[in-house]
C-alpha cells in the first residue's frame, strides 16, 4: 500500500486560485491544476470533489483573508465566468456583495476588473 500523501489544503487553494486569477475558470484545466500543484488527480478529487469545488473553495478561501488581489481576482472571475451559471457561487458573490458596507462597491469592481484586464497598471 502506497504512502497517503499529505498537504495543506489552503495552500493548494492559494496556488489554484492563482491559476484560475491567471487564466480565468474555463482557461483552467484539472492538467493545469495537478501541474501547479504537483498532486494528483485523485487527491485532488478526494479533497475538493471537482474543478468546480476548487474554484468555490478557493473563493470562499480569498473572501476570509486580508490578501485583496486573490479576494478581487476571484471575485472578477467569479462575475464573470462563473456566476451566471452557478447558483452556489452566485450566492457566495451576493451574500459577499449585501455585507459591503462601503457605497462605492461598484467603482471598486470596475477599479478592480480594468487591473484583471491590464488596463489600469499596466500590468496583467
Amino acid at each position: 500500500m502506497g504512502k497517503k500523501k499529505t498537504f495543506d489544503s489552503n495552500e493548494v487553494l492559494l496556488q489554484v486560485g492563482q491559476l484560475f486569477i491567471t487564466n480565468g475558470y474555463n482557461g483552467t484545466s484539472i492538467g493545469d491544476i495537478v501541474e501547479e500543484t504537483g498532486l494528483l488527480r485523485g487527491s485532488l478529487y478526494a479533497t475538493f470533489g471537482s474543478k468546480q469545488g476548487m474554484f468555490t473553495s478557493a473563493l470562499k478561501l480569498s473572501l476570509e483573508r486580508d490578501d485583496e488581489r486573490l479576494k478581487w481576482g476571484l471575485l472578477i472571475v467569479a462575475m464573470l465566468e462563473v456566476t451566471p451559471r452557478n447558483h452556489q457561487v452566485f450566492e457566495i458573490v451576493q451574500n459577499w456583495y449585501r455585507h459591503q458596507s462601503s457605497t462605492n462597491v461598484a467603482t471598486n469592481i470596475g477599479t478592480e476588473l480594468l487591473k484583471h484586464s491590464g488596463i489600469l497598471g499596466g500590468e496583467k
